[in-house]
């Protein structure tokens, strides 16, 4: 950096050095100057490019090294925790469900789960300690044209509020004495990696077809309902009757949401030209695109066969539908009930629940009730 600014320095004062030159003669730059002016306005932004990015890399390079320091200091507390030592006990905070696990581990449970859930990662998230409440417009209020001086009609908008409370859900995994007495055994990465898992699935089948009953609202429960003809089968037709069943400001960021048996019966559809409807997404992003929208899975779907099930969804779910989530997650340790077998339970708890909060942003197609 030292070197760079030098440089910087040097062609400062030579540019200084021109201006001086055609000032004190009273003239403009001649070609030979005029040249080199332009050289120099080119260096400089080069260098002053390079100094930038450089400044930055080393920005980087400290935050990433006290991310990493804070996030070493988390594990170490968690593991002694889970070990049972006593450094550990007074850097974990008690509550009535157990212990507070530390941030960062908290906020790598959240982000695990939202990359193994598809449908959580679609869907708007609230991170709060309390209960969320969100207003929702049932009937809207309306406009009209009229003439001059005469009286206007009186429309009002009905709302609605809906809360969003907390949801205890529950994870269970046991490390055996012998692993966890290992030096190179990643006791934290262990237990978040198997309670994200946990956690992924539950949080998603309850997003999708939820009773509300001490658990989230599925998506199920709601949406605008589109009639499919049989149980066993969808057509192209009715892929496109779909799509367009919802209102045209959801479409630009709205997906499809089915199961894999589903979509290997879709991915067979083809149009009149005899091209598929199904594209692959070569990102890997998402399972694929039909009709030019993403598709993401999900094995807590219907599948098409059975009576009055919903196989298929599509729509802006991010619009559609909020989880609030408790960021600060708990866990307890149980040693004796898994004493006799060499083993340690890990028993953690999310708080959370979801509810869909517009209908008019998503389509659930239905096979027919008999």
């Amino acid at each position: 950096m030292t070197e760079l600014q030098e440089q910087k320095n040097n062609l400062l004062n030579e540019l200084d050095g021109l201006f001086a030159k055609i000032k004190e003669e009273k003239r403009a730059f001649n070609d030979e100057e005029s040249t080199r002016y332009d050289e120099i306005e080119k260096e400089l932004a080069k260098l002053d490019k390079t100094m930038k990015a450089e400044e930055r890399s080393r920005s980087f390079e400290k935050e990433e090294g006290t991310n990493m320091e804070e996030k070493r200091s988390a594990e170490d507390i968690f593991s002694d925790f889970i070990k049972e030592e006593t450094r550990a006990a007074g850097e974990m905070t008690k509550t009535a469900n157990g212990n507070i696990i530390p941030t960062e581990l908290s906020n790598d449970i959240i982000k695990r789960v939202s990359e193994l859930s598809g449908i959580f990662a679609q869907v708007r998230r609230i991170d709060s300690t309390g209960k969320y409440q969100q207003i929702i417009e049932k009937n809207k209020v309306t406009a009209g044209w009229t003439d001059e001086m005469a009286q206007v009609t009186k429309t009002s908008g009905d709302y609605d509020i809906i809360e969003i409370d907390h949801y205890k859900l529950a994870g269970l995994t046991t490390i055996s004495l012998e692993v966890l007495n290992q030096a190179n055994f990643n006791v934290s990465g262990e237990v978040v990696g198997q309670l994200s898992e946990s956690f992924a699935a539950k949080v998603e089948e309850a997003i999708i077809k939820g009773d509300g009953v001490k658990k989230p609202t599925g998506l199920v429960t709601s949406g605008v309902t589109v009639p499919l003809a049989s149980k066993t089968a969808v057509t192209g037709d009715e892929l496109i009757d779909i799509y367009h069943s919802i209102k045209a400001p959801y479409v630009p960021n709205a997906s499809w949401l089915m199961s894999r048996d589903t979509l290997a019966k879709v991915r067979k559809l083809r149009d009149n030209d005899g091209q598929y409807l199904f594209q692959a997404d070569l990102t890997k992003e998402f399972a694929g695109y039909i009709l030019g929208k993403p598709v993401v899975v999900s094995e807590f779907m219907d599948n098409l066969g059975g009576t009055g099930v919903a196989p298929i969804m599509f729509g802006d779910f991010n619009k559609a539908y909020i989880v609030n989530a408790n960021p600060q997650q708990t866990i307890q340790i149980l040693n004796e009930v898994y004493a006799t077998q060499g083993a340690k339970g890990v028993l953690g708890f999310l708080f959370l629940d979801g509810k869909p909060v517009n209908a008019e942003c998503y389509a659930v197609a239905k096979t027919p009730a008999v």
